[in-house]
């Protein structure tokens, strides 16, 4: 399992761990060694952040790398990948969901992976061309995903801190869509599959 984002709560990556899974959580905002223990159970930690790109050093002195970089560069090449977590929080807004869905798709590596989470950040104003084409492209690697094999299975909307911050525990979504539209307000939607056409494991030429 490929966990990116942790933000400094590695509880669901430890428990897959503790099923006996082999668990690498990613994350280099978090203030940890490289390379170090997480929790109870074996979760390795690596201070790197998935990226469209290889970065030694970004903007924010983070390690970037790629899916298919870390395949190799972990010595995973050749490997299953069972569980594929993406919860990521970009810079400049939104996260790192599209950028790593379509290097599954263009490399042909969503055949190897057989489930899949991940947090989709649906930014606004929509009235706004950035991000207008980043939900319409989101939607459309999704559906090229289900094309695929890929199954949603579960979606849950994200308005944990919302309802704290409001005082409000029937706060949701839904109250999101004018301000998301026209204000600078983000719609946050946790998304699991699972592929039922898994061809085999990950391989990266």
């Amino acid at each position: 399992m490929y966990s990116f984002g942790v933000g400094n709560d590695w509880s669901f990556d430890d428990e897959i761990a503790k099923r006996g899974c082999e668990v690498h959580a990613f994350d280099p905002s978090m203030d940890r060694t490289d390379n170090s223990p997480l929790g109870d159970h074996g979760v390795r930690f690596h201070k790197i952040g998935i990226s469209g790109t290889d970065i030694d050093k970004d903007a924010n002195g983070w390690k970037m790398r790629t899916f298919s970089s870390l395949l190799k560069e972990l010595g995973h090449n050749g490997r299953w990948m069972d569980y594929l977590k993406v919860d990521t929080d970009a810079p400049g807004g939104g996260g790192f969901e599209d950028m790593i869905m379509q290097e599954l798709l263009d490399t042909g590596l969503y055949s190897c992976v057989r489930q899949y989470s991940m947090e989709i950040h649906l930014m606004g104003p929509l009235t706004q061309k950035r991000w207008l084409d980043r939900s319409r492209n989101i939607y459309n690697q999704m559906t090229q995903l289900n094309d695929h094999g890929w199954r949603l299975y579960n979606k849950t909307d994200n308005v944990r801190a919302a309802k704290i911050i409001l005082k409000r525990p029937d706060f949701s979504q839904d109250e999101m869509r004018p301000r998301v539209l026209n204000g600078a307000e983000e719609i946050l939607w946790e998304t699991s599959f699972v592929n039922f056409d898994v061809k085999g494991p990950c391989l990266v030429k």
